[in-house]
């Protein structure tokens, strides 16, 4: 068996069930305290986790005992039952055998009557770790069944937030039609059907008071609608199709002739625009231009037609008649500037060298880690509340989602190195560009170039500043 001076004790329940089953926080805590002062063990501190669900490590207590783990404060981590510290079998052999065991703390489980000192102990930690992961596969398996039965059933899959049109009853689990915005999406599909513009209809049920909608109507949201199969009365789930159970407001020909005309609308944008992908930027510096003067994008216009009637296009600031003093820059100079540069680096090996000073700026890791850390200590306050019923679950479980994505995405930022790349795949950047023929591509293939080699490109009177993608 372990001996030890410091024991570090960890809590966690998830539910109102466990509490009801014994898995408390407080008969835990009661039990492994009890279990210490048996043994002679010191409790260095209580590590509590309300309302968190095992199945990862995204749990404030448990993240700031994987801190102290790693600084060696504690000499063995106490749990009361094995699936309190993960229901993960991949997060619980990361924590028992890098965190712990690799920092030369032991690991015991009090109900499972085992810790990692004994070969016993340590066969019973990998054998127990795959019959939770198994018990949380099985789960996930009896949701996914339970969703494809639902699916099968014809029930509506968005219960909680039904399509504009319906209405679902939580008691009754039936979906039904609301009369006034059926009428409107009957409307909406013999509109477009007959040829209206999309954005007309937008603009015309906005005027006319949004029909029930809560927010404005919109292009996109009016295409979405015109291809939910839901209103000819079919459930769609994971590419399958069902029959379902609610009533239709359109007929299956009236969806067709709307799926139709879609196609119709596409293929004329196309051979309008020359542009194969029309919702997509075409021309070649679309989404990499920024003012040097103020960062706001920069967008283009049509100044006037030239005499052979082609148009003369233009950038300017979006700020430009807010104050900022830009300048406009024309389309065709601005490209001939920026291929100009690429040819450079075909040309010359040591012109990519000098642009990293054009590279974009150094993350400041100390601040991000600053904001890290005050989303800990707000997750800890937040874990706090809960425990001293000051918060419900679900307000705890809601905010520290919003917490951790936040966490998440600046964590991921830490981990950026934007420094230039290595000799080795500068040589081989290079070399990429040395094989573009640049003087015979088409159009279309000199814009996947620029989207390739350049990440942005911020213009000011008398220059032209790229940020390369090295």
């Amino acid at each position: 068996m372990v001996t030890t001076n410091k024991v570090a004790i960890y809590v966690r329940v998830s539910t109102t069930n466990q509490a009801e089953e014994g898995y408390s926080i407080d008969e835990q805590k009661d039990k492994l305290i009890s279990y210490c002062k048996i043994k002679d063990w010191t409790v260095y501190d209580v590590y509590v986790d309300g309302g968190f669900s095992g199945s990862n490590t995204e749990r404030p207590a448990l993240e700031q005992l994987i801190r102290d783990a790693k600084s060696k404060s504690f000499d063995t981590v106490l749990v009361y039952k094995l699936d309190r510290l993960s229901r993960s079998q991949k997060d619980t052999l990361y924590l028992i055998e890098d965190i712990f065991l690799g920092n030369g703390i032991g690991f015991v489980s009090l109900l499972e009557n085992f810790d990692t000192s004994t070969p016993f102990g340590k066969a019973m930690i990998g054998i127990l770790s795959v019959f939770a992961q198994l018990e949380r596969e099985q789960i996930k398996e009896r949701m996914m069944l339970g969703k494809v039965g639902r699916a099968k059933a014809g029930k509506n899959m968005a219960w909680i937030n039904p399509a504009f049109g319906y209405d679902y009853d939580t008691t009754t689990q039936k979906t039904t039609v609301i009369p006034s915005q059926a009428l409107v999406i009957q409307r909406i599909f013999d509109e477009y059907i007959k040829g209206k513009p999309i954005a007309k209809i937008a603009e015309d049920l906005n005027k006319e008071g949004k029909h029930g909608k809560t927010t404005p109507w919109r292009p996109n949201s009016l295409r979405s609608l015109l291809r939910n199969k839901m209103y000819y009365g079919v459930i769609e789930y994971k590419g399958e199709v069902y029959q379902g159970e609610h009533e239709p407001i359109i007929s299956k020909e009236t969806y067709e002739l709307a799926q139709i005309e879609y196609l119709k609308r596409r293929e004329t944008t196309v051979k309008r625009t020359n542009n194969p992908r029309p919702f997509q930027s075409k021309y070649m510096l679309s989404g990499h231009l920024h003012c040097g003067y103020c960062g706001a994008r920069i967008t283009l216009y049509v100044s006037k037609r030239r005499k052979d009637g082609s148009k003369l296009l233009k950038y300017y600031c979006i700020n430009r008649n807010k104050g900022c003093h830009s300048n406009t820059y024309l389309l065709e100079d601005l490209e001939n500037i920026v291929m100009s540069e690429i040819k450079k680096v075909q040309l010359d090996e040591n012109y990519l060298a000098l642009a990293e000073d054009n590279k974009k700026p150094k993350v400041d890791k100390a601040a991000i880690q600053k904001e890290i850390d005050k989303l800990d200590t707000r997750l800890n306050r937040l874990n706090e509340l809960y425990l001293n019923d000051m918060i419900t679950m679900e307000k705890l479980k809601t905010e520290s989602a919003e917490i951790f994505t936040t966490k998440k995405a600046l964590q991921e930022q830490l981990e950026i190195d934007l420094d230039a790349l290595s000799s080795q795949k500068r040589a081989e950047f290079i070399q990429n560009i040395k094989k573009l023929d640049l003087q015979h591509i088409t159009y279309a293939n000199k814009k996947l170039i620029v989207d390739k080699l350049i990440s942005d490109i911020k213009l000011k009177e008398n220059s032209v500043e790229i940020t390369w993608n090295i």
